[in-house]
């Protein structure tokens, strides 16, 4: 019981009362535009310090730039969804709970942008300000697959971000 309680606080505490400076001068590996059915979702670009798709566990960059509104409920609940198929996790509760305090609502042009560091952790920056972190490489692991792994919703824009292929990617 003490060992999850203390895992509850690290994991919704914030990471630290200084902000973490985005990565600069990464490599573009692939980009890709989400659309569904006529609707233009987001563009989504992911980069390296070298330009090259080492693998989940390697540090990167996913940067997302909405085309239009999405609530946060709705960024949340989203996630919350897809996160389960790369997760079996009791953490996926405390997960969530720290995401819907750190993420905002989210406008047309707006950008959200996940970094994992070289220790795994993922660091969440709107609109290029840092918004917070979680310091748990399974939720990194788990969250970077939303967008990069075949078992994916959208497996072609996943390709496309890793750098597979450079055609037009409309899901």
């Amino acid at each position: 019981m003490l060992q999850k309680l203390i895992l509850l606080v690290c994991l919704l505490a914030p990471h630290s009362l200084q902000a973490k400076q985005l990565p600069q001068n990464w490599v573009a590996v692939g980009k890709a535009d989400l659309q569904v059915l006529w609707f233009d979702i987001y563009q989504a670009e992911l980069s390296t310090p070298d330009g090259v798709f080492h693998g989940l566990n390697s540090p990167m960059l996913l940067q997302i730039l909405y085309k239009r509104n999405i609530s946060r409920d709705e960024l949340v609940d989203e996630t919350r969804n897809q996160i389960r198929t790369f997760a079996n996790s009791e953490k996926i509760p405390l997960w969530i709970a720290r995401l819907e305090k750190i993420w905002p609502q989210i406008k047309k042009g707006d950008e959200l942008t996940f970094w994992i560091d070289q220790e795994a952790s993922g660091h969440f920056y709107y609109n290029r300000e840092w918004i917070g972190s979680l310091d748990d490489p399974q939720f990194s692991h788990a969250f970077i697959q939303i967008w990069l792994s075949d078992q994916g919703e959208y497996p072609n824009l996943a390709r496309k971000l890793r750098g597979e292929f450079k055609d037009e990617v409309t899901e």
